[in-house]
């Protein structure tokens, strides 16, 4: 049976991990004042977000395929797998939390790339405006990352997600915020790679 048009809204966001209340506050952010009660009547099919929110939506929820995710007899994903979760900012400082079994597994369709391993939830406003706070990025585990590639980062006991930048000589963790200064990786630190962001 064809899903509506709220039900598919509330299927993606599900997908991202994230409450009807986050949505609304991302969305005021971005300058429209929603609370989580319209986000709530638009998955119900009560009303509707106007174009403006509708477009915040597609690209919070990582849809690339408008008339595919809303138009189509099937919804955007088909193929479904189950993914483990890790936080983040639960995790900086601990070191080790994608070596543990500190996770939840979160079922993930096709808009989650094929190559991604696992996903975590980004902290904090440094990977701006391509990343923002609470969002799930998928990754593929490998050790090794060229430079001008975004990863998941062990260093000197903090968990970070940054893109790798090794032309100067010395390595750096640069965020995609200016307002944050990059972090260089110093001969004798503490540095493992955990993988590449492939969505």
């Amino acid at each position: 049976m064809e899903k509506s048009f709220g039900k598919r809204l509330a299927e993606l966001r599900k997908r991202q991990g994230w409450s009807q209340g986050e949505v609304a506050q991302m969305l005021t952010e971005r300058g429209w004042s929603v609370k989580t009660q319209a986000v709530s009547k638009w998955e119900k099919d009560t009303t509707l977000p106007n174009a403006a929110q509708f477009l915040i939506l597609c690209q919070l929820y990582r849809v690339h395929d408008v008339q595919r995710a809303f138009l189509s007899e099937e919804p955007e994903s088909t193929a479904i797998r189950q993914l483990p979760l890790y936080t983040l900012a639960v995790s900086a400082g601990t070191g080790q939390f994608l070596d543990g079994s500190s996770y939840d597994l979160v079922e993930a369709g096709n808009e989650v790339s094929a190559q991604a391993d696992f996903g975590v939830r980004i902290a904090g406003d440094s990977m701006e405006p391509r990343f923002v706070n609470g969002q799930i990025v998928w990754v593929r585990r490998q050790e090794t990352l060229r430079s001008g590639e975004i990863g998941i980062f062990l260093h000197n006991g903090e968990g970070f997600c940054k893109r790798l930048e090794t032309g100067s000589g010395t390595p750096m963790l640069v965020s995609l915020n200016s307002a944050y200064a990059p972090i260089p990786v110093r001969e004798g630190d503490e540095f493992r790679v955990f993988g590449k962001v492939v969505g």
